[in-house]
């Protein structure tokens, strides 16, 4: 295979069927190994399976593609595998079948992810399909919003023994062995699989090669042979502008890559339908009092927050885990509204008063003299935010808060720890005061927000949802009381009428807003770069590029060409 310092597009020869595509990675290919729920080291490639569906974040429309939903009535759904796919595994290899789909869906309840939240029974229906009976009588739209950016990367042939044991388990703590061996388990190059349109071929420590499977689908819209990932330099700046890829998923460039680009250096915006925030530790001796937590909210600069990330942050206007609040031109959005009633809209805290954070902390005792803030006990109030060392854009948002909260005369510093690490544990682990994370699930819909923060994360966060208080609604400074935001959740999961969707939806952007479990800071865009010297892709402006992500989705649809 070529080195990795030839030019990007030339690696295949010039005419478009020989070319190949090259994508940068940063780690040792002969590293990875085959089983994409291992925890370490995990190899999957987007090109190499297929996604459920297509989601279109401007139009927050669906489209099926590797499974459809053929039917959906009261409490049960019926999911039905595209025609035509195939494992790599032959000329062509073996259909993707009914048992490949129950296994995708079996071990997802396996490690705990979202999609098991919506069913509690699973059945073959068919050559095909699978028939799921729902948690009560799901609403359409939260269940297609829960397939989003899962992939059917699970053959049954390699996923049998851990199907059957769930099958068999009747305890959690049999489910919890199972989770354990099969997140532990590592499959070798002879276990490669795939269905997608790039088969695995080979690797060495610098590159791995996949080639055009023929068999797929949409096959006949590639007119080049060959995706190849290369090991490049971690400085991403320099691997881009040295033309040493074809393109990359998603970078967020300093300005000076934006102002040094060339001219056949492409990028494009879609809305990463996340952002930064700020999570609390709610067993925190200060932040456990919903009224600090408030308080040093009233003293982040938000505006300045996206502004120092850059020129695809936008503040959030209302944090309340609503997502909307950029465009995909990178300006201010006001979509977050669509989702609550207009009176909610006007309600809901803005977190822009630093006064009232002054009153707030003096009324829980708090006393600040000659410019520094002290605890009831007397003791500087203080305070360290955990952050991944390696994620250097989101330091300059870290960076801005410890300047606000410096300012404000409480003591503050960010502490740069390993990623790895950082994850594992810190911040999983809920060892921290203040840390650093994603605000979402990166789904649109309010229920997967609001189940990241009162289901997925309430244990790194030391939060109780079962014990929380909260101000009466439209009173943020009224006398707290009792709130169920799980009740509202399992409410909200089954609404099928608007009106009653939107008013539970008020309610829990209310509870949010009032009790902040993490602070959201900014909502951000996820930036896709091409080089168009020897391809072909859409106008940067064009709605194509509004779907998760655009590197995969051209070239299953025609949009990216070799030239």
């Amino acid at each position: 295979m070529g080195g990795v310092a030839a030019m990007a597009g030339c690696l295949g020869g010039a005419g478009g069927d020989n070319k190949t595509f090259v994508e940068p990675i940063t780690v040792d290919p002969t590293n990875y190994q085959f089983n994409h729920l291992n925890l370490q080291n995990p190899f999957s490639h987007e090109m190499q399976s297929d996604q459920l569906q297509r989601y279109f974040i401007d139009k927050e429309e669906f489209e099926s593609y590797a499974v459809t939903i053929e039917e959906f009535e009261g409490n049960t759904a019926v999911l039905k595998v595209r025609d035509e796919l195939t494992w790599h595994n032959g000329d062509p290899g073996d259909p993707v079948n009914a048992d490949d789909l129950y296994t995708k869906l079996v071990t997802d309840a396996i490690i705990g992810d979202t999609i098991s939240t919506l069913w509690t029974d699973i059945q073959r229906d068919g050559d095909k399909s699978v028939k799921l009976t729902l948690e009560g009588t799901v609403n359409e739209r939260l269940f297609k919003d829960g397939l989003n950016y899962y992939w059917l990367e699970t053959p049954h042939r390699l996923y049998k023994e851990y199907v059957e044991r769930w099958e068999d388990a009747t305890t959690d703590d049999e489910i919890a062995d199972i989770r354990s061996d099969l997140r532990n388990d590592s499959f070798d190059e002879s276990k490669v699989k795939g269905n997608g349109p790039f088969q695995f071929e080979e690797r060495d420590n610098r590159h791995l090669k996949m080639s055009l499977y023929e068999h797929h689908p949409d096959a006949d819209n590639i007119n080049w042979e060959n995706w190849e990932l290369h090991k490049v330099s971690t400085d991403t700046a320099s691997v881009l502008l040295g033309g040493e890829v074809d393109g990359i998923r998603n970078y967020s460039a300093p300005e000076t890559v934006f102002e040094q680009a060339p001219d056949d250096l492409l990028n494009a915006q879609l809305p990463a339908l996340w952002g930064h925030s700020l999570p609390f530790n709610h067993e925190d001796d200060d932040f456990s009092n919903i009224r600090v937590r408030q308080a040093v909210s009233e003293f982040i600069d938000r505006q300045a927050c996206a502004d120092n990330y850059g020129r695809l942050g936008q503040p959030v206007e209302a944090p309340s885990g609503l997502v909307g609040n950029i465009d995909g031109q990178n300006e201010p959005s006001s979509r977050w509204e669509n989702k609550v009633s207009d009176e909610m809209v006007e309600q809901l805290h803005r977190y822009d008063d630093p006064e009232r954070g002054r009153e707030l902390l003096r009324g829980e005792g708090y006393q600040k003299d000659d410019g520094t803030w002290y605890r009831p006990n007397g003791d500087p109030f203080e305070m360290t935010i955990k952050v991944p060392a390696g994620l250097t854009d989101w330091h300059p948002v870290y960076e801005t808060i410890v300047d606000n909260l410096e300012n404000e005369g409480i003591g503050t510093e960010m502490q740069r720890i390993e990623e790895s690490t950082y994850w594992a544990d810190h911040y999983t682990a809920g060892d921290y005061k203040v840390a650093s994370t994603g605000w979402t699930l990166q789904r649109s819909s309010p229920y997967y927000v609001f189940d990241m923060y009162y289901n997925i994360d309430t244990e790194f966060m030391n939060l109780d949802p079962e014990n929380l208080e909260a101000p009466p609604i439209g009173k943020p400074d009224g006398e707290l009381q009792s709130v169920d935001p799980r009740g509202l959740m399992d409410e909200l999961l089954v609404a099928q009428d608007e009106e009653e969707a939107t008013d539970i939806t008020d309610r829990l952007a209310w509870i949010t807003n009032q009790t902040v479990p993490m602070l959201q800071l900014d909502e951000i865009n996820d930036p896709v770069w091409f080089y168009t010297d020897d391809w072909e892709v859409p106008d940067p402006d064009s709605s194509k590029y509004q779907s998760k992500w655009p590197l995969w989705w051209f070239p299953r649809n025609g949009e990216l060409q070799a030239k």
